[in-house]
């Protein structure tokens, strides 16, 4: 497995370390971000990632958001998205951003579960 640069953005701290010690455990680089709104300026000002992981729900720019100025933005808009969410799958926030990302993985997670999921996309 390559290690990826990963962009995560999730407001609940305890979620966003777990997520960042799972993946930088498995040899990834993670820039954790607990709003929306500083998610999408690092990736609008920065080097565009491997991947990004979106929380569905934040206050602000919610991951909705973010995912749609990702697919809009000419620089980013192949990149490769993960949303991480407690809404089961067939919610209908999900459904709506259902085609518009690679994965999607359900809070509470597994460690191994999220690897392997990176593991795929990068």
């Amino acid at each position: 497995m390559a290690a990826a640069n990963v962009v995560v953005a999730e407001d609940d701290a305890g979620i966003r370390d777990l997520v960042g010690v799972t993946l930088e455990s498995a040899g990834h680089t993670v820039e954790s971000f607990g709003a929306g709104d500083d998610c999408w300026e690092r990736l609008e000002t920065g080097d565009p990632p491997d991947l990004v992981i979106l929380d569905v729900s934040m206050p602000g720019l919610d991951g909705a958001g973010v995912l749609d100025r990702i697919r809009s933005d000419t620089r980013l808009c192949s990149l490769p998205v993960v949303f991480l969410s407690g809404h089961d799958r067939d919610s209908d926030i999900v459904s709506d951003i259902e085609g518009r990302i690679e994965d999607y993985v359900h809070k509470p997670f597994s460690p191994g579960d999220l690897n392997d999921c990176v593991a795929r996309l990068v």
